[in-house]
């Protein structure tokens, strides 16, 4: 798994945010310049933000502000919708033609979120393969945004979902679905049946999280990983949440125990559960900086330990194997590259002799040569580079506690391939795109 955190192939950048499994995802990130890092320059104390009073997206004050400015715009360059070029892009935005992409498969169903001229707030959906596979697939509505907006009399926007996963061979029946309001970074969460395609109420013992920058994971069907809920005071002063609480179905959040905290200034504190190729982890991490982060993984019964690499390295999980993408050098690796190398024995490795050792180098970049991006399914990462701008895929297979190279797909100038799991969990199935003009 390469955190933003997802089952699979796991990369942990907690600064980046959230992925899907299944999708691709960037892997590097260029190092800061030393004008990033100046210690001269303003710290976020020492800032103010004149505009922080817009956050408030659905007040009448800050809706007046926006229709003002977007008259002062109109006013200046002239009404867009009047150009032939608007509804050309409009035309392509709502266009019943575009590929519905798969989002999760879940129980022999593939899920696809969609929006258009009828679903303006859009619709969850799903269908089996051999029906995905049709000019005009019959698909089944689980869950319409607009409906729902319309019955709530608010304007809910889609924040994805977040899967209670129990492992290979167990029905795959709750998620926990985010919504926001108007598009706000505040989300409400609210557990889904995607049997009955309904919320379970509180109730019923359904988990549901007020409006707040929450984060949350399943730890197991009756306990939540939360965060960024339980009032000012537990986030941080980026305003993001600083502590991880274990709530239990059934109970008030209010009676959720505290199991992780990082420090006021930090930029954010998280904490996750997941299943990686039949192991069970959880990591929790502090952001220090938006560059640098320090992680605690616990493996299996294992102990809490630290994962020591350096605190601009981003972190992630393949099956029992941690992978690590630097951005600085590190025991002889390059900025940029990325290494694996079993995680139980790298996390007692008693010191850099012993961690180097263990290292297997999957990406080296050159001066030409970059990674931008990777998927996987069951038992390959697939890599994404771009060498002189044009894109090669590099497949790498896990078997017998060591990858290998098995092949590479090079793409052309203007035409770039990619690649996405279709069902990570189970197969070695890929979805293959091109881009290009």
């Amino acid at each position: 798994r390469l955190f933003a955190p997802s089952a699979g192939l796991r990369l942990f950048a907690p600064s980046a945010g959230l992925r899907l499994r299944g999708s691709a995802r960037p892997l590097a990130t260029a190092a800061p310049s030393m004008s990033m890092v100046d210690a001269a320059l303003p710290t976020l104390e020492d800032l103010t933000d004149p505009r922080e009073w817009l956050e408030e997206v659905e007040g009448d004050k800050q809706i007046g502000w926006v229709k003002e400015q977007n008259a002062d715009a109109v006013a200046r360059i002239g009404e867009p919708s009047d150009k032939p070029l608007y509804g050309r892009l409009l035309e392509i935005m709502e266009s019943d033609e575009k590929i519905p992409y798969i989002g999760r498969v879940l129980n022999g169903l593939y899920y696809n979120f969609w929006q258009d001229e009828t679903h303006v707030q859009g619709i969850w959906r799903r269908c089996t393969l051999d029906e995905y596979r049709k000019a005009e697939p019959e698909w089944e509505l689980v869950l319409d945004l607009d409906a729902l907006s319309a019955e709530s009399g608010v304007s809910w926007v889609w924040g994805g979902s977040t899967l209670l996963d129990e492992g290979p061979g167990v029905r795959k029946d709750r998620v926990m679905v985010s919504l926001s309001r108007g598009g706000a970074d505040a989300k409400v969460s609210r557990e889904f049946d995607l049997d009955a395609k309904e919320f379970v109420a509180v109730m019923d013992g359904g988990f549901e999280l007020p409006e707040a920058k929450s984060q949350l994971s399943y730890k197991d069907r009756d306990t939540l990983l939360v965060g960024g809920v339980f009032g000012e005071g537990e986030m941080t002063d980026s305003g993001y949440p600083r502590s991880v609480w274990e709530w239990r179905r059934g109970t008030p959040l209010a009676e959720a125990t505290k199991v992780y905290e990082g420090e006021q200034s930090d930029v954010s504190v998280g904490g996750f559960a997941y299943l990686d190729r039949g192991r069970r982890y959880e990591l929790r991490y502090r952001s220090l900086t938006f560059y640098t982060s320090s992680y605690e993984l616990k493996v299996g019964e294992a102990a809490w330990a630290p994962i020591p690499i350096p605190a601009d390295a981003n972190v992630g999980t393949f099956a029992d194997q941690l992978l690590v993408t630097l951005r600085s050098a590190w025991l002889g690796h390059p900025a940029g590259a990325l290494l694996a190398a079993p995680a139980e024995r790298l996390m007692v490795a008693g010191d850099d002799a012993a961690r180097s050792a263990l290292l297997t180098p999957l990406f080296t970049p050159t001066e030409t040569c970059s990674l931008e991006a990777s998927t996987e399914t069951k038992n390959y990462l697939v890599l994404s580079c771009l060498d002189n701008v044009v894109t090669e895929c590099r497949f790498w297979r896990y078997a017998d506690g060591a990858f290998s190279l098995e092949r590479c797909l090079k793409g052309e100038v203007g035409l770039s391939p990619s690649f996405s799991a279709v069902d990570a969990e189970t197969s070695d199935d890929l979805w293959r795109t091109s881009d290009g003009y």
